[in-house]
This record gives C-alpha cells, structure tokens and sequence, in this order.
C-alpha cells in the first residue's frame, strides 16, 4: 500500500515522505529516534516486536467480522 506523510513543521527539509510499506514508516521512526539519541535502537526494537504481537493477538482474537444482512 502505497502512502505519504507529509510534516507541517517548519524546521523540516522534506516535507513530504512516501512509502510503499508501513514497516518502511516504521522503520524510519525507530531510526530517526535513534539518531536523535532519545532511545537505544534495542528498545525501539524490542517496542516495535511487542506492538506486532499485541496487533497479531488483537486481529487473531478480538476482531470479529461484521454482520452483513
């Protein structure tokens, strides 16, 4: 799925950023919060795994389809 994001901060330099997968997003958080020295690339990494099995519980146990009358 192909999406963009774009900043309205006036500090940023590229606007808008595209991507063709969630994970490519993902992914780019985890690093830009690295480089800005807020977390240590082993707990962004740790958080990101635990969202992906808190997501695969959730859609394997809680989602359920709507009824179509």
């Amino acid at each position: 799925m192909d999406f963009q994001v774009t900043s309205n901060v006036p500090a940023v330099v590229n606007k808008t950023r595209s991507y063709k997968h969630f994970s490519e997003a993902a992914q780019e958080v985890v690093d830009a919060r690295v480089l800005l020295g807020i977390h240590f690339r082993f707990a962004d990494d740790a958080a990101r795994q635990q969202g992906w099995r808190v997501a695969d519980y959730v859609f394997g146990n809680l989602l359920r389809p709507l009824d179509q009358d």
